[in-house]
């Protein structure tokens, strides 16, 4: 480090750096903080990058920790930060890159140090290292001394983000605030303690910084809508150099350089033009996990700072999130206020008073954002926040016109199942169950038509409505379910978006009416093969004696009786253990079956005469109800679908015997014309809403620290966490 080019190999023996982490103590007023900050180092840029820099650098993290207790050179760089941070605040309008680029430098170091602080110390030990002073004292006295570096440090890194303007220069800068949060944030990983039991958390969630907490959500988001692309300057594909930031060549280039050969790597070797397209395309074409999950990456490090803004915001929303508990979360009460700026509003309130205070946002542009930003964990979490707890925000997606830019990507991840981890399937599922609870959303999918869903490959359809693909994926994903997963939370949201939808189908495809039935005829199969055996195992007569099960071994020796006794006793204990397991998988299989038999009922009862294709798929698979007709837990419902199956077939048979397919369901749509509603018997409007389990963070917090760990581009060691312990699989999303 200092103003020759550092590279990870010999960092180690770099001069500047062997005496900031010494025994002996450097005051802030001493020159050396501006020669050690003017260094330029290959930026890691993915999570090997880090990983290798961290191992080069361990040795340094070692003595620096034992060393700065007493000479607190850390906190001293923190307080050089701080300075630079507010000269840089003072002056951003004149585009002071050398500044801009030296505070880059020390948020770097600093972050490096703190990564390593929290994945090796506890919390106590880490604010010891933080607060660490020098055994000789600086002359300067600032203002900061009656507040914590901690503070100080979590201050300013929330004010680079919000009031630094992002330009060339400052991209990089904002970069690394960003992630130097997810690293503070990040002691949630390697500790058992609760979110608001940590300092780091609770500084964020009140206090000085929570007031800051309505402008950086609205930062945050404006990140991941814009979408802003690195910097032209950052990239140098001549490998022969550059600078870090515009006009800085003087302070040496390798950082650029080296960037630039990672981001080649990284983006797949794509050009700069139609970068976007390409790679969406290349995720598209991409024929397993890994490859769409490569796409996916280069596609992220082509706008990382959108990528660690959205992480950045779902993991402040998601935690501290207990409405009983200690901390009151105001970035996720910002986050679910926020409402719509007009056309000739910029958005801005006035200056938030308390941390509950909202602000306003282009909602028109984050809705486009979550429509084109290719579909990930990370979006569909979003939306899903979005849609579950911002009611302004879902009632406007729900009035949108286009609403399959929305929904069309969320159906074909679902389709693409095998290829998407649980989480993401799961939070689709409930995407679109949170979606189907509003009935204009449910009459409107049927009135738009879509044309060429060429990934629909299980027949080739030319026009479908978005309804009918809905109902499509939507059966596909429980007969995933029932092979793969077993998942009866998974099952529950899939019925319950069909049940929400069925009173408005209309006109749906003749495929979707099959595959309706076909649903129906499968879990039938099913249902009756699982009562035969229950009936087998009832009716098998139980072992009384035991010479029966005795054998002869290879030695033509007879087995002794006490381990045939084990032997049987094994098989009585098995067959006990097996027969209510059984009795269970029934259970749950008749009530799914009912579900079906309600969904196609309340079709009928609300959209028979708009429903043609339906009804001759129930006239041609009649006969899969015939074993239900008189079974106590299904007839009620048996006994409406008979009633129109009945009346349809009179119909038909009045006619000429030999009709042909249009001639079926032209009859079909004259008898629906006359058709007496009063032959159904009524049941209640099917009707399911989403609601949260008790203790949703459960679920969310490890959820979102794994989506952290694979696509931030950084990288922790494992061998002091604590959060994935217990469910070790989550970090293979």
């Amino acid at each position: 480090m200092g103003t020759s080019t550092s590279r990870h190999g010999d960092l180690s023996n770099n001069e500047y750096l062997t005496q900031f982490y010494g025994p002996d103590p450097i005051l802030i007023e001493n020159p050396f903080w501006d020669k050690f900050l003017a260094f330029s180092i290959s930026p890691p840029a993915t999570g090997s990058d880090h990983r290798t820099l961290d191992t080069k650098l361990r040795p340094c993290y070692e003595v620096l920790t034992v060393n700065n207790l007493k000479t607190g050179n850390f906190g001293t760089l923190l307080k050089v930060f701080l300075k630079k941070t507010r000269e840089l605040l003072s002056s951003t309008e004149t585009d002071n890159t050398q500044l801009s680029w030296q505070t880059y430098n020390a948020l770097f170091v600093i972050r490096c140090v703190t990564k390593y602080l929290v994945e090796t110390y506890n919390e106590e030990e880490i604010l010891q290292q933080f607060e660490a002073n020098p055994a000789v004292q600086s002359s300067a006295v600032t203002s900061e001394e009656t507040v914590s570096n901690l503070d100080s440090f979590i201050d300013a890194l929330i004010e680079i983000v919000v009031d630094v303007p992002l330009k060339d220069f400052t991209y990089i800068l904002h970069l690394e605030a960003i992630n130097s949060l997810l690293v503070l944030l990040s002691i949630q990983m390697f500790s058992t303690q609760p979110a608001e039991k940590l300092l780091v958390y609770r500084s964020l969630m009140q206090g000085r910084n929570s007031i800051h907490s309505p402008l950086l959500m609205k930062t945050l988001l404006q990140h991941f809508i814009q979408q802003t692309k690195v910097p032209p300057g950052f990239l140098n594909h001549d490998g022969q150099g550059g600078s870090i930031v515009l006009g800085l060549a003087s302070f040496g280039g390798v950082f650029s350089s080296i960037y630039a050969g990672l981001w080649s790597i990284v983006t797949l070797g794509y050009g700069r033009s139609n970068e976007t397209d390409e790679l969406q395309m290349a995720i598209e074409a991409a024929t397993t996990p890994e490859e769409r999950q490569k796409a996916r990456e280069a596609l992220h490090s082509r706008a990382p700072l959108a990528g660690q803004s959205l992480l950045l915001l779902l993991v402040l929303v998601n935690h501290c999130t207990s409405e009983k508990g200690p901390l009151e979360n105001p970035y996720r009460q910002a986050l679910f206020s926020f409402s719509a700026a007009q056309k000739d509003d910029d958005g801005m309130t006035s200056a938030p008073t308390n941390a509950a205070s909202t602000f306003k946002l282009d909602t028109g542009a984050l809705y486009s954002a979550l429509c084109h930003v290719p579909n990930s964990d990370q979006t569909t979490l979003l939306l899903y926040m979005l849609l579950h707890r911002n009611q302004q925000f879902r009632t406007y997606v729900i009035s949108r016109s286009d609403i399959e830019q929305l929904l069309v990507p969320i159906l074909r991840t679902l389709y693409h199942a095998p290829d998407s981890n649980s989480h993401h399937i799961y939070m689709s599922l409930i995407v679109i169950l949170i979606l189907s609870e509003d009935d204009l959303f449910t009459k409107t999918v049927h009135d738009v038509m879509l044309k060429g869903v060429s990934w629909y490959t299980e027949r080739a359809i030319s026009e479908i409505s978005l309804g009918g693909l809905l109902i499509l994926v939507i059966i596909r994903s429980i007969q995933y379910n029932m092979l793969k997963m077993r998942d009866k939370y998974l099952h529950s949201n899939c019925l319950a978006a069909l049940a929400n939808m069925s009173g408005q189908f209309r006109c749906l495809h003749p495929y979707v009416s099959q595959r309706i039935v076909s649903l129906f005829e499968t879990l039938a199969r099913k249902y009756m093969r699982l009562e035969e055996r229950i009936k087998l195992a009832q009716t098998l007569p139980k072992p009384n004696s035991l010479p029966v099960d005795t054998k002869v071994n290879v030695d033509g020796q007879v087995s002794s009786i006490e381990k045939s006794t084990t032997s049987l006793e094994q098989r009585e204990t098995q067959t006990a253990d097996v027969a209510p397991d059984l009795a269970q998988d029934l259970s749950v299989l008749q009530e799914v079956l009912r579900m079906v038999l309600e969904i196609i009922n309340s079709g009928l009862s609300h959209q028979l005469q708009h429903n043609p294709n339906l009804l001759y798929t129930l006239l041609y698979k009649r006969s899969v109800f015939e074993p239900f007709r008189t079974h106590p837990a299904f007839e009620d419902i048996i006994n409406n679908i008979d009633a129109v199956i009945n009346y349809f077939t009179s119909k038909l048979e009045q006619g000429s015997s030999d009709l042909g397919e249009n001639e079926v369901l032209a009859t079909i749509q004259h008898g629906a014309l006359k058709w007496p509603r009063e032959r159904l018997k009524k049941f209640p409007d099917l009707k399911f809403k989403y609601v949260e389990e008790d203790k949703p963070e459960e679920f969310f917090i490890p959820y979102v620290w794994s989506l952290v760990v694979h696509n931030s581009g950084l990288y922790w060691s494992v061998n002091n966490l604590k959060m994935f312990v217990a469910d070790g699989d989550i970090l293979a999303l």
